[in-house]
């Protein structure tokens, strides 16, 4: 398709080139924006994300900050981001809240997972609206354009041309708004000062002893310390501004060029292929069958067979089918040529395929009752009955639209629905219910495992104070030494570090009633 050339001069001629040759022309305005905003977050990153423990507060702000610079950044591009890339940037920081209000770790490495697969997509073309109707091969293609984007940093924005934003002039702004002019003469000056300043200030510093401390104390640092907060800021700056090059400029045509073709193989035989898988699921629930559905029953009568293996059997049995089944059915409808009456046969292969898995699914999800029946709950035996729902979800929306033909929005529904289960397990509170549950179980006579409470979260502090009253002397005077230790004082890294289910927890244990005949040291 041959360049339009207009009176306009050389910009219609010039885009149109760079379209041809699939590079993205770069912003100069975005550019000279965008960079120095990467190496304020990286400065800031170092200040605020060394506090240690668990990631708190400190996320919050620095995801508020960024948030912020990105979007003051993006307002110099010459087409506003779309609204539904700041919907998932808002996500993203939605999700570094949550980590204000839990203090279980297990949910904070949730959070920070879903803030990055949600910054992941709003990245993915550049600012422009594509995740919802997105392809699975759409979502790959642009996982890798915002990975080597990032790894790359500030090396990205040398790709392409300056460009005017509309409405402002190609000519350089003067030089009292030139970020290049600022920058070079505050280096020079900066440069020229040093010899002097290092001479007079020795001297002043010798003159008085006061100054000299007080200069020591604000400028003499120690090396590996200075240095590693130099390079913990500059990691976070590079990968920083990668991040921007991604999220900012629209790279449509070299994206286009990126597209996988389609195999277009006959339908009929990748229904041959799903139907030998059919076969072999067929066989193992035939062969398994007394184990799948057997129950309590059936552990009992079989040698060598405890509720532990028959409880994780089954969940892995779920992870292994899953991984196979899910990726399969995907690739396979994608691969498929484009042939209305062929294609029936694939489908009746793929749900047949569907309902298998939904067999082994109910099994494992009756494993797991069973296990926490026999030996309480705890935090993996939660998180793997909330990802069986998960599971379930994703298999049924893979029947409503994969197999009906619809792949697109596929995986945003699963990102979608993953992200519901992060905030339902918020809801639960999953540390404070599991301390409610294997209370009650010690309450009742019932097995259980005390030593496990004593390493929950800051979560599980206001129900183990609440029901500690009702746990054998031994156990109660345990729980109230773990409190004492762990709660008491104030939390290591300070306000940075700071989160709800901790604040709270440590207020209760101060005003919390210690049993005076175990040992412990009662709190005023």
């Amino acid at each position: 398709m041959s360049a339009r050339v207009t009176n306009s001069g050389s910009s219609d001629s010039a885009s149109s080139n760079s379209a041809q040759s699939g590079v993205a022309r770069v912003p100069g305005s975005l550019r000279d924006h965008a960079l120095p905003a990467a190496l304020l977050l990286g400065f800031l990153a170092d200040q605020v994300l060394r506090a240690p423990g668990r990631p708190a507060l400190n996320i919050t702000l620095w995801a508020l900050a960024a948030t912020a610079l990105l979007w003051i950044v993006s307002r110099r591009r010459a087409a506003p981001v779309s609204r539904e890339t700041w919907g998932l940037v808002l996500g993203a920081v939605a999700c570094s809240v949550l980590l204000l209000f839990r203090d279980a770790d297990a949910l904070a490495v949730f959070c920070m997972f879903s803030a990055v697969l949600l910054l992941g997509l709003a990245a993915g073309r550049g600012g422009s609206a594509w995740a919802v109707r997105a392809h699975i091969v759409d979502v790959a293609a642009s996982a890798i354009r915002v990975g080597l984007f990032i790894i790359t940093g500030p090396l990205g924005w040398l790709r392409g041309e300056p460009q005017p934003v509309p409405g402002r002039p190609l000519t350089p702004a003067p030089a009292t708004r030139s970020w290049r002019r600022s920058s070079r003469v505050v280096v020079r000056g900066t440069v020229m000062a040093l010899p002097p300043l290092l001479l007079l200030g020795a001297l002043l510093m010798s003159a008085d002893p006061v100054f000299d401390h007080i200069l020591r104390n604000a400028f003499f640092f120690d090396v590996d310390t200075l240095l590693e907060h130099v390079a913990v800021a500059c990691v976070i700056a590079w990968l920083t501004s990668g991040y921007m090059r991604a999220f900012l400029v629209d790279d449509a045509s070299v994206m286009a060029h990126a597209a996988v073709p389609r195999p277009a193989i006959a339908p009929s035989e990748i229904a041959f292929a799903l139907s030998l898988l059919n076969v072999l699921f067929i066989a193992f629930l035939v062969v398994q069958v007394r184990y799948l559905f057997g129950g309590a029953e059936l552990v009992q009568v079989t040698a060598g067979l405890s509720y532990a293996d028959y409880a994780r059997r089954g969940f892995f049995e779920l992870v292994a089918a899953t991984a196979l089944v899910v990726p399969v059915l995907l690739i396979a409808e994608w691969a498929a040529a484009e042939d209305a009456s062929r294609r029936r046969a694939l489908r009746i292969a793929a749900t047949v395929l569907v309902v298998l898995l939904g067999g082994v699914l109910a099994s494992a999800a009756y494993r797991m009752k069973l296990y926490q029946d026999a030996y309480g709950l705890t935090e993996d035996r939660l998180y793997g009955s909330v990802f069986m729902v998960w599971l379930t979800f994703l298999l049924v929306w893979l029947a409503v639209t994969v197999l009906r033909g619809r792949r697109r929005g596929f995986v945003f529904a699963a990102v979608v629905g993953g992200l519901a289960c992060i905030v339902a397990l918020h809801v639960l509170n999953p540390h404070a219910m599991i301390a409610r549950v294997n209370l009650a179980r010690a309450a009742a006579g019932s097995e259980y495992d005390g030593r496990y409470l004593t390493t929950l979260s800051a979560d599980a502090v206001p129900t183990l104070i609440a029901r500690m009253p009702r746990l054998p002397a031994a156990e109660r005077c345990r729980v109230e030494e773990m409190l004492v230790k762990r709660w008491s004082g104030d939390r290591p890294g300070g306000w940075l570090a700071w989160n709800l289910g901790d604040a709270r927890a440590r207020r209760l244990v101060r005003g919390m009633a210690v049993t005076p005949d175990c040992g412990v040291v009662a709190m005023k």
